[in-house]
């Protein structure tokens, strides 16, 4: 698998399309999640992963409420920034 090796020029649309995938995740899967702000956090290369499909690329974004962290969100994408998975918590 060849990844994308400007990820770090292209950082801010791979936050932009976890920002999206998030907002469009049923809102009863976090609805006792208070947040006022989605803050980018990294993007990560995985390698090896028990179950999530490797290589890949790893976004997260971590919520706030009040300037602290209430939870984090991981978009999993393959090279062509198809989604894989997604997890909340």
């Amino acid at each position: 698998m060849k990844l994308n090796l400007n990820i770090v020029e292209n950082k801010t649309e791979y936050y932009q399309l976890a920002t999206q995938y998030f907002k469009n995740i049923n809102s009863d899967q976090y609805e006792n999640i208070n947040f006022d702000r989605i803050i980018p956090k990294s993007i990560s290369i995985l390698i090896d992963h028990d179950f999530i499909p490797t290589p890949c690329i790893e976004i997260k974004l971590e919520l706030l409420e009040n300037q602290k962290k209430t939870a984090n969100y991981f978009l999993y994408l393959n090279e062509n920034k198809e989604f894989i998975d997604e997890f909340l918590y």
